[in-house]
């Protein structure tokens, strides 16, 4: 990763943490989130939970997170999601077509 993708990927960690306590963990604040916490497998976050997380990472981050790309590879813990907003996640669709 780039210095530049090094500091978007940590940015959008830290954000995206932020985002996730304030949404999922309000009443755990002693949860620990670290980047590898699993974050469907742990119980963060359900299945409407991650419907929740696509819109705010594509509203906060810019991005386009296709269905195809809704993966535990992409999405499954805060340094997946790190990865994925930092490398640009999906190239955005046509004008027109989503």
């Amino acid at each position: 990763m780039s210095d530049n993708q090094q500091a978007s990927y940590a940015a959008v960690v830290e954000q995206t943490r932020a985002w996730v306590v304030e949404n999922f963990l309000y009443m755990r604040p002693d949860w620990p989130l670290d980047e590898e916490t699993p974050l469907l497998r742990s119980g963060v976050v359900d299945s409407v939970g991650v419907i929740e997380l696509v819109g705010y990472l594509e509203r906060t981050f810019a991005c386009h997170v296709p269905e195809r790309e809704i993966t535990e590879e992409n999405l499954g813990t805060l340094a997946a999601i790190g990865r994925f907003v930092a490398r640009g996640g999906a190239a955005a669709p046509a004008q027109g077509v989503r």
